[in-house]
């Protein structure tokens, strides 16, 4: 897995992969801090009780997530999915600290590691099967409620600088 997430990474499908042991070290890192989020994840969930604060934004990232990442296989941008992986890797670090549903976060979490089996197939199969879920893999939908931004930023330009950035309500 290390070796095709370094490949994917790397370029766009159209160009030649520049080889790197820089680069291949790096991806075998980044996989070693995904099994170690996994292991926290799985800790959680394992030692929590079920809460009943219902937080939005997992949900409404792990949706963000599906949409962003079919759209770039779709479009063959595998290097893409790599940066959706890291953004997703940050996203779940600073999350997992925080007081969760433990029944959300763990089918959100199984619906990221559904995502990621493209790109690192034998990564996610672990974590899968290390988490207990044993049913037929399918392709998560997306729920549209959770694309639509509330705020919406516009840029500010004078002289064809930008100058600044207002984010305000849609309306």
């Amino acid at each position: 897995d290390a070796l095709r997430l370094f490949i994917l990474s790397d370029s766009p499908p159209e160009k030649d992969v520049q080889w790197s042991e820089q680069g291949m070290l790096a991806s075998y890192k980044f996989l070693q801090k995904l099994w170690m989020l996994h292991k926290k994840i799985k800790k959680k969930l394992e030692l929590e009780k079920v809460e009943e604060n219902q937080n939005q934004n997992l949900e409404k990232f792990t949706n963000q997530m599906i949409n962003k990442i079919s759209n770039n296989l779709e479009n063959f941008s595998y290097n893409v999915i790599v940066a959706n992986i890291y953004e997703t890797y940050n996203f779940f670090n600073k999350y997992i600290d925080n007081k969760i549903n433990i029944k959300e976060l763990k089918n959100n979490y199984i619906k990221i590691l559904i995502l990621f089996t493209p790109s690192i197939p034998h990564f996610t199969s672990e974590c899968l099967e290390d988490l207990g879920y044993d049913y037929d893999i399918e392709w998560p939908s997306v729920n549209e409620n959770f694309l639509k931004e509330d705020k919406v930023d516009y840029v500010i330009q004078i002289n064809g600088k930008k100058r600044a950035i207002l984010n305000e309500s849609r309306d």
